[in-house]
């Protein structure tokens, strides 16, 4: 089990804030992302940009969690993006069908546009 940690850096953009995510997003951690996100959603940034290079292992609590943060963002007329994925953690994307309800781009710069 990897341990969660989040690390953010304002991006280039001003209406952008990126977060990079390391660890396992799980059921252990999911509740410890939701707070940690709750910063970002209300504060002044206009879309949310999630680094997930150093995440290799979600499981369904952790798209469950992904999915109410991407409800709230949304409540707040903001957009999340999801860079850095995977091939495992993109093919669970893509078996659930996630990739056609988040915006996921492979690098950090696509997002940025």
């Amino acid at each position: 089990m990897n341990d969660l940690k989040f690390e953010s850096q304002k991006s280039g953009n001003e209406k952008n804030i990126i977060v990079k995510i390391s660890g396992d997003i799980d059921a252990y951690h999911s509740p410890k992302m939701k707070e940690e996100m709750e910063g970002f959603i209300k504060g002044e940034y206009k879309n949310i940009i999630l680094d997930f290079q150093e995440v290799p292992y979600i499981d369904s609590a952790g798209l469950g969690t992904l999915v109410s943060i991407l409800r709230e963002v949304r409540n707040y007329q903001k957009e999340l993006k999801i860079v850095g994925l995977r091939k495992n953690i993109k093919r669970i994307f893509e078996m659930t069908r996630l990739d056609n309800i988040f915006n996921i781009y492979d690098t950090i710069e696509e997002a940025e546009k």
